[in-house]
């Protein structure tokens, strides 16, 4: 019995083994292993190779049908002797007016705000509010409804011009059906 000879090392797994065994995609490191070709291996390979075709068949379906820019417009046409003035809604992702925030306002959401308290005057200031002047005393208790109410757009402000059927409409037209939307009557 000789010693082993020292150019012989102990096998070394390849670099796509190594990369196979770390790797985090489903299904590598059931195929890349080391050893030689099993049924098991052909079946992961299968299973993996027909999801990951699947999976480019659909992204390049959506990448062409979304440059085809495809659109879908539906038109329904009723023919009526007499129609009412249709439902319209104003809608306006600013909600309030920040020029008719006031410092008790401002003292109740602060914190939604993220305005420090020493900073109500400078924050007022940029947002164009009325100064106040004086001590100032918050109220025991903050209505966000008398907020809403006084603070969201005003309909006389935002139509400028509006007509339907050749006859004007005008603020008297449209009613309030909650804080933010304004309905035609």
């Amino acid at each position: 019995m000789g010693a082993p000879d020292e150019d012989e090392q102990p096998h070394r797994p390849s670099d796509i083994t190594v990369f196979g065994a770390n790797c985090t995609l489903h299904g590598l490191s059931h195929i890349f292993l080391p050893g030689g070709v099993t049924l098991r291996r052909l079946l992961w390979l299968a299973a993996f190779t027909s999801s990951l075709s699947i999976f480019l068949y659909q992204v390049a379906g959506r990448v062409i049908e979304y440059y085809q820019y495809p659109h879908v417009t539906l038109l329904d046409e009723m023919d009526t002797p007499f129609m009412y003035f249709p439902a319209i809604t104003f809608c306006n992702y600013n909600s309030y007016r920040r020029s008719q925030m006031r410092r008790n306002d401002l003292f109740w959401m602060a914190r939604m705000l993220g305005v420090e308290q020493g900073d109500f005057d400078d924050y007022l200031a940029q947002l164009g509010g009325p100064e106040e002047s004086g001590k100032f005393f918050p109220s025991k208790s903050f209505n966000m409804l008398d907020f809403v109410q006084r603070a969201c757009h005003d309909i006389d402000e935002m139509l400028l011009d509006c007509k339907y059927r050749g006859q004007e409409c005008r603020a008297e037209n449209f009613t309030t059906s909650n804080s933010d939307t304004w309905k035609a009557n």
